[in-house]
């Protein structure tokens, strides 16, 4: 048996970096809000994959949740990540008991909320994968949580545990993935650390030496866009628009009424979260930021407004299957990709 008392707050909708945050609070006293570690990738990625399901994935961001999230951070905040993933759930557990053992509390990642008990609007109701919890203790027949959907310590059943566990997330994370935050010797400038994350994130979008990443990703898709109806088949159009659609929720990954022909009763306006995070700059500006900070906000939240002027082309394009006149799209995409460097730059150069 084993119990750390961590400090929590509230997130809703935040649950991949609240627990990040609970520890860094546990270890300095002093608390980074979650919505400036969270909405601070944006950017642009386009994935192409000849083979996969959806052959162009179009991403407004330029990092994943899990591993690759708890990587960016970590040099910047000063932990140091334990992780695991796909292994049995008898070689999780083991690990993870172990690592509570030392006082380094785990981020079990990737949980379907179907099996989680106090979860009551969706247990053994409704399949909600890739929920993530801060586990902070365990004994014979239950592991101890934060969520963040809930101010007080969480209970799950191991055998509930391991069904939540138990199967892969969407090409982010294998099943029973976990993450190991040993927290020693934190930074505890937190302005430093908002400013660097959010800088090393804009000067990635401006200067990637990736061709799929950032501003250059960005040039590369509106290259090829016009293009892709005379390469790709109606059903592969499809999905495309229907995936850019989806990964645009500014709360969360989700087809609208519209297209899924269900309302899941969340407010998520479809701008990438460009909107969520403009609101966060301005909050936190004097706070974390600087000056400039309020300019990039105005940017972004154009920016946002022109996601969702496509996303809402987009939306009409599937229902009606229609996709011979990309080139309509242009105009915008290139009005975004200058609402974005404006906004990258005047974080620079704060």
């Amino acid at each position: 048996m084993k119990r750390l008392e961590l400090p929590h707050q509230l997130a809703d909708y935040l649950c991949p970096v609240n627990g990040l945050c609970d520890v860094y609070e546990w270890k300095t006293g002093k608390r980074i809000p979650e919505e400036l570690i969270f909405y601070s990738k944006a950017g642009f990625q386009m994935i192409s994959q000849k083979k996969a399901a959806v052959p162009k994935m179009i991403f407004m961001g330029q990092g994943s949740i899990g591993k690759r999230e708890y990587e960016f951070w970590k040099g910047i905040i000063g932990y140091e990540v334990i992780a695991g993933e796909g292994k049995c759930f008898r070689t999780t557990w083991k690990n993870v008991r172990e690592l509570l053992n030392q006082d380094i509390p785990v981020i079990l990642f990737g949980l379907d909320m179907f099996h989680l008990p106090y979860q009551g609007k969706f247990y053994h109701k409704q399949h909600i994968p890739g929920h993530v919890v801060l586990m902070i203790g365990y004994d014979e027949a239950n592991v101890y949580v934060h969520d963040n959907s809930k101010t007080e310590v969480q209970s799950i059943p191991i055998a509930e545990l391991e069904l939540a566990w138990e199967e892969d997330y969407i090409g982010i994370s294998k099943k029973n993935a976990y993450f190991g935050i040993d927290m020693k010797s934190p930074e505890t400038d937190m302005a430093w650390i908002v400013q660097k994350g959010i800088g090393k994130n804009a000067e990635t979008y401006l200067s990637s030496p990736l061709s799929f990443i950032g501003q250059r990703g960005l040039d590369r898709f509106v290259g090829e866009f016009p293009e892709w109806k005379n390469i790709f088949s109606e059903e592969e159009l499809q999905k495309i628009y229907s995936h850019f659609i989806e990964y645009t929720g500014s709360i969360l990954p989700e087809l609208p009424y519209e297209i899924s022909g269900r309302r899941s009763g969340i407010i998520n306006p479809h701008r990438a979260s460009r909107d969520k995070f403009a609101q966060a700059l301005v909050k936190h500006k004097d706070s974390f930021g600087e000056r400039t900070w309020e300019d990039a906000a105005r940017h972004f939240q154009k920016s946002g407004e022109i996601i969702e002027e496509i996303v809402n082309g987009f939306i009409g394009d599937v229902a009606g299957h229609s996709f011979r006149n990309p080139e309509k799209y242009i105009p915008l995409f290139q009005a975004l990709k200058k609402h974005e460097e404006d906004a990258f730059r005047n974080i620079l150069n704060a």
